[in-house]
C-alpha cells in the first residue's frame, strides 16, 4: 500500500516537472493533435467525395426526369417516356458510372390533384471511402430524386371563330338560338367580355376559347369547356389570298332566261262531211236545192282519238267545231239550171284531261367577274369556278333554287353575302383539284380547299353579311370573312363537308338553330389554337 503510494506521488511529481519544462511543448502539442488533424482530413476527403457524388446524380435524375417529363407530352413518344429518362440520365453521369446501384427507377405520379401528370425518377450511389468505411466498417450509400410535372399541349378546333382582336361581344349569342353543334366556339378578341351571351339560348358548343374573357354564362348553364386567356389561339387563314384564274378575269353579268308553258290534252275529233246539190247560174245564185242526183256523193264520218297531245296553251276542256263548205259545178244543167255540189265538212274536236306544265325562269352563271354583284331572281345553277364579286354583293332570296358544286365567291370592294330565309340552296365549295385545274399551284389549291366565300384583304369591311335560311339552306365549306361581321338567324344544314364561319364579328341571334355543323361521320378539322406543351421541375 505504501509502495503504491509513492509510486502515484512519484508520477504527479514527474507531472509537475513537465508542466514546468518550456522545451518539448509543441511536440507535445502536436502528437495530442495530430489524431484530430488526420481525422479531420480524412472527413474533408470524404466529404468532397460525397458532394460529388451527389451533384452529379442529382442532376442525372434532374435531366432524367424532364425528359421523360417532355416525352409524356408527344403522342409519338408518350409510351417510351422511360427510355426517353434512362437515355438521358445515363449521358449525364460520369464519375459515377461505375459505382451505381443498378437503373433509376422511372415511374408516374401525380402532382396537384391531377393523375399520373409527373414523372419520378430516382437512382443510388454505393462505395467505399477511406476515412468513414474505417469508422463504420461499411461503405457510403448516396440517393437523389427528382419529380418533373408537365402538362401536354392541345390543339383545338372551331366551326365558329371571330377574328376581331379587340371587340366586346366579338362572338355574341342572343335570343332563343340554338346552338348544338358541338364543334367549337373561339374569338381572337383581348376584351374581358369578348364572347357574350343575351337572352336565353340553347347552347351545347363542346369548348369555348378565347384571347380574352368568357361570358360566366356558359360555365353556369353549359357542361362546355371553358378557356379564356388562352395563348396560342390563331387565324388559320391568315396567309391565304384568294385566287383569280384567268377565267374569272372575265366579266360576266347575270340574267334569267324566260320560262315556258306547254299545255298537254287528250283529243277526240270527229269529222262528218255531207253532199247537197243546188241549182243556179253561179254556186252564189244557187239557192234551189235539186234531189235525186244520179252521180250524188255519199255522206260519211271519220274519228280519231289523240292522248296527251301538245295544244295550244289557251284551249279550254269542251268541244268545238270547225265547218267548211267547198262548191263545185256538176255535169248537169246549163245556164240557170246548172247543178252545183255543195260539200260541206264538220270538225268536232273536244279536249279533255287538260295538263300545263311551267319551267321556271332559270339562270346559269358562269365562273367570272361580277360588278355590282349577283342578285338572284329565279332558278339559278352556279357552274364550278371562281366568282369574283365586285362590289354590291351575293344576294339570295324568295323561293328560288340554287345549285352550286365547285364554286368559290370572292368577295372584292366592299361586297357581301346574305341568304335570305325561304331560299331552296344547295352550295358546296371548291375542292384542290379543281382548284389546280384552273392553274392555282398545289400548295395553294390545297390550303383553299373547302373555301366556299373569302373576303379578299384590301375590301372594305361591311355588315351586311347575313344568313336567314331555313332547313332547306345547305352550306358545304368555309365563309372566311376577314373585314366583315356577319348575323347569322336562320338554319343550315350541311350534307357532304363541313360548315365553318370565321368573320371578323358574330352575332347569332333570333331563332337561329345551328345543330348540326357536319354531316354524321365527319368533324371540323381545321386548327384554331395550338396550347403549348409545359414541363416543370418540381422536386
Amino acid at each position: 500500500m505504501l509502495s503504491a503510494f509513492r509510486s502515484l506521488s512519484g508520477l504527479v511529481h514527474l507531472c509537475k516537472r513537465l508542466a514546468r519544462h518550456k522545451g518539448g511543448n509543441a511536440t507535445l502539442l502536436l502528437a495530442l493533435g495530430m489524431p484530430a488533424f488526420i481525422g479531420g482530413a480524412g472527413l474533408a476527403v470524404d466529404t468532397a467525395q460525397w458532394y460529388m457524388w451527389k451533384r452529379e446524380l442529382q442532376f442525372a435524375v434532374d435531366q432524367a426526369a424532364l425528359a421523360g417529363a417532355w416525352a409524356r407530352t408527344q403522342s409519338a413518344t408518350r409510351a417510351i417516356y422511360s427510355d426517353r429518362a434512362l437515355q438521358e440520365f445515363n449521358a449525364n453521369i460520369s464519375t459515377v458510372n461505375d459505382i451505381t446501384v443498378g437503373p433509376p427507377s422511372v415511374t408516374l405520379s401525380s402532382y396537384a390533384g391531377g393523375s399520373n401528370n409527373s414523372v419520378t425518377v430516382s437512382a443510388t450511389v454505393r462505395d467505399t471511402l477511406p476515412f468513414s468505411s474505417f469508422l463504420t466498417g461499411e461503405g457510403t450509400t448516396v440517393t437523389a430524386s427528382a419529380q418533373a410535372a408537365y402538362t401536354s399541349g392541345t390543339s383545338f378546333t372551331s366551326c365558329l371563330l371571330a377574328l376581331d382582336e379587340d371587340d366586346s361581344g366579338a362572338v355574341t349569342i342572343g335570343g332563343t338560338s340554338v346552338l348544338k353543334a358541338k364543334c367549337g366556339i373561339a374569338a381572337l378578341s383581348t376584351s374581358d367580355s369578348s364572347i357574350l351571351v343575351d337572352g336565353n339560348p340553347d347552347i351545347d358548343a363542346g369548348w369555348v376559347l378565347s384571347r380574352g374573357g368568357i361570358d360566366e354564362w356558359f360555365s353556369n348553364h353549359t357542361d362546355d369547356e371553358v378557356h379564356d386567356y388562352l395563348e396560342g389561339l390563331f387565324d388559320p387563314y391568315a396567309n391565304l389570298s384568294p385566287p383569280n384564274p384567268t377565267e374569272s378575269q372575265v366579266a360576266r353579268s347575270y340574267y334569267c332566261v324566260k320560262g315556258t308553258t306547254t299545255t298537254r290534252a287528250d283529243r277526240n275529233k270527229k269529222t262528218t262531211v255531207t253532199y247537197t246539190y243546188w241549182k243556179g247560174a253561179t254556186w252564189q245564185t244557187a239557192t234551189e236545192q235539186v234531189s235525186g242526183n244520179k252521180n250524188a256523193k255519199k255522206d260519211y264520218s271519220t274519228e280519231n282519238n289523240d292522248s296527251y297531245v301538245i295544244v295550244e296553251n289557251t284551249v279550254v276542256a269542251g268541244t268545238t267545231y270547225a265547218t267548211t263548205v267547198v262548191w263545185t259545178q256538176t255535169n248537169s244543167g246549163s245556164g240557170n239550171n246548172t247543178v252545183w255540189e255543195k260539200m260541206e265538212t264538220v270538225v268536232a274536236t273536244t279536249l279533255s284531261n287538260i295538263s300545263k306544265t311551267t319551267t321556271a325562269d332559270l339562270a346559269s352563271a358562269l365562273p367570272g367577274t361580277y360588278v355590282g354583284g349577283i342578285k338572284v331572281s329565279c332558278a339559278t345553277t352556279f357552274a364550278p369556278g371562281v366568282y369574283i364579286i365586285d362590289g354590291g354583293g351575293v344576294e339570295i332570296s324568295g323561293q328560288y333554287a340554287v345549285v352550286g358544286s365547285g364554286v368559290m365567291f370572292v368577295l372584292k370592294n366592299g361586297a357581301y353575302i346574305k341568304i335570305n330565309g325561304g331560299s331552296n340552296i344547295n352550295l358546296t365549295a371548291i375542292q384542290a383539284s379543281e382548284l389546280v385545274s384552273r392553274g392555282v399551284s398545289e400548295t395553294d389549291a390545297n390550303a383553299l380547299a373547302g373555301m366556299l366565300v373569302f373576303e379578299d384583304r384590301n375590301s372594305t369591311g361591311t355588315d351586311r353579311s347575313k344568313i336567314n335560311g331555313d332547313s332547306d339552306t345547305v352550306l358545304n365549306g368555309t365563309i372566311y370573312l376577314p373585314n366583315s361581321g356577319i348575323d347569322f338567324t336562320g338554319t343550315a344544314k350541311v350534307t357532304s363537308q363541313c360548315l365553318m364561319i370565321a368573320a371578323d364579328t358574330i352575332a347569332i341571334s333570333g331563332t337561329a338553330n345551328m345543330s348540326s355543323f357536319c354531316p354524321p361521320g365527319l368533324t371540323e378539322d381545321t386548327v384554331v389554337a395550338k396550347e403549348v406543351s409545359k414541363v416543370k421541375l418540381i422536386v
